[in-house]
């Protein structure tokens, strides 16, 4: 190492050790953190509207509180509820208090007596005072369950003058259901329906909320579907965490019509004097010895058996021309009746089919004859039910979709 950096490093070390002991000796003592004062603090408070202001001096009130939440559990939709928060004063000198607005309009507080009444003043519920050393008043919450929601929080402010708790808030919280939970819902789906087996969909209809009800199924005509249930089990209702419940079975009939399948469920269930309906859809596909091709002037849709003409002149009418594969069938296919009867739809059959394989081709005519303006979209397309003389497809659910303008 050159003489010059040995010189420099002693110079250094001995200027840092130099500094190190004049600051022990003479140096500053460390900055000490003063001591908060809260009475001191809220008096610096800036106050607000619903602020009270604090007292010149003391002594102070001091609330007291047993609880600032109450979780009511779970509640249905449309109920009401209550509950009573205490504030206790354990202060020295009195607390002044003042009601504040609730955080929803679903929600209301009152100061109430003992005896749980609402203390009245002048004609008008109380909504300030002051509460006397080692006296206490009960806050009355109330609220209405309006809507479904898994998180209802609701908060009711109340001011005082303990320096500590300028502003309290009384919460209320838990889960608002509604009564009944059907699952699957809407629509239970029997996929492809066989011709000689029923054909079976299973869900489940519940509730987090009621400790029981019953169930009545309302009568159906002309039934293609057998409606049975049975009590959930334990393991059941707590994936679902509901308080009763059952397992609902749906079969349906092996002949139900070739085509696309629906049919509407309703139930009836009963808890106490309370009465609630539920509904749901069952449906499926059933495909037979009829099948629809090579369609020409319109769409077909083979999952719904649907034929979709679109849009055109209601004075001109539309026409289109789709295949029947017939197969299974000795004798020709023979278009017996067709339901409604005073469908506007009209369909020609040739009185003999072409050979195709094992099966027959027949070339079948669908015609929307000119007329009024109508339309027949989604929902509201014509179901032309085709009954035939086959016996293994003796009807075929048909659905027309269009809009004559």
């Amino acid at each position: 190492m050159k003489p010059f950096s040995i010189v420099l490093s002693l110079i250094l070390g001995l200027g840092a050790l130099s500094l190190v002991v004049w600051v022990g000796r003479f140096g500053a003592p460390l900055p000490i953190t003063p001591k908060v004062d809260p009475v001191a603090e809220a008096k610096k408070h800036v106050p607000t509207v619903d602020d009270l202001p604090m007292p010149e001096s003391g002594p102070y009130g001091k609330a007291e509180l047993t609880e600032l939440e109450f979780n009511f559990g779970v509640k249905n939709v449309g109920d009401k509820d209550e509950h009573v928060f205490t504030l206790k004063n354990i202060g020295e000198g009195v607390l002044k208090f003042k009601m504040g607005k609730p955080t929803c309009q679903c929600t209301v507080g009152e100061i109430t007596s003992q005896n749980g009444e609402a203390m009245i003043k002048d004609g008008e519920a109380v909504k300030e005072g002051s509460i006397a050393p080692g006296e206490s008043i009960n806050i009355l919450v109330k609220w209405v369950m309006k809507a479904q929601n898994e998180k209802f929080r609701q908060v009711v402010p109340v001011f005082t003058t303990d320096p500590d708790e300028r502003k309290i808030e009384f919460a209320i919280m838990g889960a608002i259901d509604q009564p009944l939970h059907l699952i699957p819902e809407g629509f239970w789906d029997f996929g492809d329906m066989s011709a000689t087996e029923p054909s079976h969909a299973e869900g489940y209809l519940g509730s987090k909320v009621l400790d029981s009800f019953t169930i009545t199924e309302v009568p159906r005509e002309n039934s293609k579907v057998k409606v049975t249930w049975e009590p959930a089990d334990a393991l059941l209702l707590a994936k679902y965490q509901a308080k009763c419940g059952y397992i609902i079975k749906v079969d349906g009939s092996p002949d139900v019509p070739i085509g696309k399948f629906r049919e509407s469920i309703y139930l009836k269930c009963q808890s106490g004097d309370s009465e609630m309906n539920t509904e749901f859809v069952v449906g499926g596909r059933r495909s037979g010895p009829i099948e629809i091709r090579g369609v020409v002037g319109a769409t077909f849709n083979v999952e719904s058996n649907r034929l979709f003409f679109g849009e055109f002149p209601a004075a001109s009418g539309k026409k289109a021309k789709l295949t029947f594969i017939v197969k299974d069938l000795d004798e020709e296919l023979e278009l017996k009746s067709i339901e409604p009867a005073d469908a506007r739809v009209k369909l020609t059959i040739p009185e003999a089919g072409k050979p195709f394989g094992k099966s027959k081709r027949y070339q079948v005519e669908v015609e929307i004859p000119p007329g009024v303006p109508a339309k027949h979209r989604n929902e509201d397309a014509e179901i032309l039910n085709l009954k035939f003389n086959h016996p293994g497809a003796p009807e075929f659910k048909l659905a027309i979709d269009y809009h004559a303008i």
